[in-house]
């Protein structure tokens, strides 16, 4: 696997040399939670596993700050007799105890959620939600919190509406009237969390309102599983597990409290230390690891050595692992895992400054090229995703998504005539053709598709004959969308990078124009 504690320490070395410590608890530089879901909650108040046991296994090397409840699940709360002695025993260890809610029907069954236009699961939701503030001052909503269902009752309520548009404003009522007007009135100290899930590209087709609830809200929390990217279809990069955090910071300060990392897809190991590498290096307060339970599994020997950097230092290193744990013929378990992975890059945090990189802009609710920003990411471009124009930004990179803002051909301009650089994606030039942005440049795509291998720098302006530079050539063919631009007859705008068919054929991969004093460059991505 890659090198990613020493290239990501590097890269934030340079970037500043301030200390930033968000953690009061064990570590410097973040606070460490775990999550108990309503089954595993059920069953240590049965002594299931037991608590005093199971705790101390979790904690002989991961220090834990917080623990989160889980009071329902399923359409299933925990027996409320038994939850204060639960809740005593943990604040008795030391550590803050707070509420979780999982608005889920049934996982088994599609992951199927709370159906919001039902009036029993309306009915159920809020009661759910008052049992939690009863007993706990800070309420953690898993990211089940969401709208995907299409029933009868939800098809009679939408009317003319979108789904996308019906689901972010029940979301949003829902939020308000069933989740927290309630439980403040049960407990006016009562702070609601909202974790948002790892899709952050899809929030709003499943009514996750990135616009309006924060202001609602007393904090979001970030899901930053990327898992194994690997043949998986929610296409997520590794790259997520620090894009998405850097994506919630910049919604409204302050407003992000963490990231939450489970045990799924970490096959190899590897990509389990990496998630949590990834998404406290992007600066974030706390780190989650969901589950309790999950978190006492121990590795199995298979996962540890048949990886072919087993004995190489690379960021998960198990044999200096086991050594500096004690371990010694134990298996680790994903606590120990955690607690090694989170014990290592504290030390390097303390030392660095905050993440900074290039400014791309996404309007709220926005679509197209989804988790581009990701991509990039994975090829060494350091994302920062914002919801607003940056103008005060000197490169600003605009994906398709930023169609959606009906004044973006205008913000351009000001943005070049004030100097500034602004690279847009093919996906952008094609959703915006006919709309303004010929203003700009006549650049087009054409809508073929051309298979390229061989890449050339074409080195801009007045250099349009390259004999002698050589080629760089991938080891497959790239399927890229054409873009059609003037460039040696009029000299409107040159390639920079260009893509060589198996003909011979030249197609600009990044081409560039001039405009007032700015520059204006088009990034082509591929197809596949």
């Amino acid at each position: 696997m890659k090198k990613y504690l020493k290239a990501w320490a590097v890269l934030l070395a340079m970037v500043g040399s301030g200390s930033s410590a968000f953690g009061r608890g064990h570590y410097q530089s973040f606070t460490v939670s775990t999550y108990a879901i309503q089954g595993t909650v059920q069953g240590l108040m049965r002594g299931q596993p037991d608590p005093k046991q199971s705790w101390a296994t979790l904690t002989r090397h991961l220090k834990i700050d917080k623990i989160y409840l889980e009071v329902m699940r399923n359409h299933t709360l925990v027996d409320e007799a038994g939850l204060e002695k639960l809740k005593k025993f943990y604040q008795d260890q030391g550590v803050q105890v707070c509420g979780g809610l999982a608005y889920s029907i049934s996982e088994s069954n599609g992951y199927q959620g709370f159906d919001y236009a039902d009036p029993e699961n309306r009915q159920f939701a809020q009661k759910a939600v008052e049992m939690a503030a009863r007993h706990f001052d800070e309420i953690l909503l898993d990211d089940y919190f969401f709208f995907d269902r299409k029933t009868d009752y939800d098809i009679q309520a939408k009317g003319n509406k979108s789904w996308t548009q019906y689901r972010l404003e029940t979301m949003r009522e829902v939020t308000e009237d069933l989740i927290l007007k309630p439980a403040r009135a049960v407990n006016p100290k009562c702070k609601i969390i909202i974790k948002m899930a790892n899709w952050y590209d899809q929030y709003a087709g499943l009514g996750n309102d990135t616009e309006k609830v924060p202001l609602m809200v007393d904090g979001m929390f970030c899901g930053t599983e990327s898992r194994l990217w690997v043949g998986e279809e929610q296409h997520l990069q590794p790259y997520l597990s620090y894009d998405i955090m850097r994506f919630m910071d910049n919604l409204k300060p302050g407003v992000n409290k963490g990231g939450w990392v489970d045990q799924g897809g970490a096959n190899p190991i590897d990509r389990y230390a990496e998630q949590l590498l990834d998404t406290v290096l992007a600066r974030c307060p706390e780190m989650c690891c969901f589950h309790y339970a999950g978190m006492l599994q121990s590795i199995p020997a298979s996962a540890l050595t048949n990886r072919a950097w087993a004995d190489l230092p690379t960021s998960l290193n198990v044999t200096e692992l086991k050594k500096t744990l004690g371990l010694k013929n134990d298996n680790p378990t994903f606590a120990d895992i955690a607690a090694y992975t989170l014990g290592q890059i504290d030390q390097v945090l303390v030392k660095v400054g905050q993440p900074v990189g290039v400014k791309t802009y996404t309007p709220y609710h926005a679509s197209g090229e989804e988790f581009l920003h990701d991509y990039l990411g994975m090829i060494g471009v350091p994302m920062d995703i914002v919801p607003h124009f940056p103008s005060d930004a000197a490169t600003v990179l605009l994906t398709e998504q930023a169609r959606f803002d009906p004044d973006i051909i205008r913000k351009i301009q000001k943005q070049l005539e004030a100097g500034q650089s602004v690279c847009v994606t093919s996906g952008f030039l094609r959703a915006m053709k006919g709309k303004g942005i010929e203003e700009i440049c006549e650049v087009e795509t054409t809508g073929a598709t051309v298979p390229v291998r061989r890449f050339t720098f074409a080195g801009g302006p007045g250099t349009p004959f390259r004999r002698g530079r050589g080629f760089a050539e991938a080891p497959r063919d790239l399927l890229i969308p054409e873009v059609k631009y003037f460039n040696i007859l009029t000299h409107d705008a040159w390639g920079d990078v260009l893509g060589v068919s198996p003909g011979g054929t030249t197609y600009p991969i990044v081409l560039s124009c001039d405009y007032s004093r700015g520059k204006f460059y088009v990034l082509t991505i591929p197809n596949d």
